[in-house]
């Protein structure tokens, strides 16, 4: 028996699904009363990995069978030939992977970390998961019967976490607080464009401007799927290159009007939130 009950969840997600499928899993490990992050697995201190005793690794496949933009520190790291074989045996894990089978490299990136692991030392508690994004039921077909699997086990480790009865309720990812700054402080403006102010491009290669031409939805009004097609127009004069394999990150923006409207109603119900008030957003969970 195990007194601390740590689990870490780390991920690698390209779009962002495979980030939300672990901070779902990191939310139903937090109802049951594990402790641990959810987080990229960049952003984890790989040299922490070889105390850690239970993770959970979440990663899709990216391109021709690449590893995601935020795991590829953490994927390089792994690869390191002078690493011993026993770095890593203090470690329990499972994989779950996000794959389409309608590619070659099905789920290359997950079987790769899986397999790398356990040349380290460490041991998969159950199967290598592979959701298939082609199945009727999507991703969830794999996942959900290997979760059940995977806390299942966990289980024998953890005997008064109570894995039968999950209770459900809402654990936040992220905490929100409000700074009443002055007017304008720093010279900050309202409008001002929060992902490519000041001529910063961040993570982003090439970026461009557009406008939602067409959204039309493609399924009928009585699927319970919304699928959509949506049309995109360049709002600048430029042609756009791009190749196969590439990835088209959208970032929404909120129009003038849209956030007048939103300022006006808090106004309205006498709400102490102004545009130059600024919001402090912290990551919520109990474990370094």
């Amino acid at each position: 028996m195990i007194n601390t009950e740590r689990l870490l969840v780390l991920y690698g997600s390209q779009t962002f699904t495979a980030q939300e499928i672990a901070e779902r899993i990191w939310r139903t490990t937090k109802v049951l009363g594990f402790k641990g992050p959810v987080q990229a697995m960049d952003d984890y201190s790989i040299s922490k990995l070889i105390h850690e005793e239970f993770a959970l690794f979440v990663c899709s496949t990216t391109g021709q069978g690449d590893e995601p933009d935020n795991m590829k520190r953490f994927w390089k790291f792994l690869l390191r030939k002078n690493l011993p074989s026993n770095s890593l045996v203090k470690l329990k894990f499972g994989v779950i992977g996000l794959g389409d089978s309608s590619y070659t490299k099905f789920n290359f990136v997950a079987k790769k970390l899986h397999k790398r692991l356990i040349q380290l030392g460490a041991t998969p508690i159950l199967d290598l998961g592979l959701c298939d994004y082609q199945h009727d039921l999507g991703h969830d077909a794999i996942l959900s019967p290997w979760l059940k699997d995977f806390l299942s086990i966990i289980k024998t480790y953890f005997p008064n976490i109570p894995t039968d009865t999950i209770k459900s309720s809402f654990v936040p990812r992220w905490k929100v607080s409000l700074i009443k700054t002055e007017n304008h402080e720093n010279g900050a403006t309202f409008n001002e464009d929060i992902y490519f102010r000041n001529g910063r491009k961040d993570h982003f290669l090439d970026t461009s401007y557009f406008e939602v031409e067409k959204n039309i939805r493609t399924t009928d009004e009585t699927h319970f799927q919304d699928v959509r097609l949506i049309t995109l127009k360049v709002c600048e004069d430029k042609l756009l290159d791009y190749k196969p394999g590439d990835v088209f990150n959208i970032r929404p923006r909120n129009s003038k009007e849209d956030v007048d409207d939103l300022f006006d109603i808090f106004d309205t119900h006498n709400l102490d939130i102004k545009p130059y008030y600024r919001l402090k957003v912290e990551q919520c969970h109990d474990g370094k």
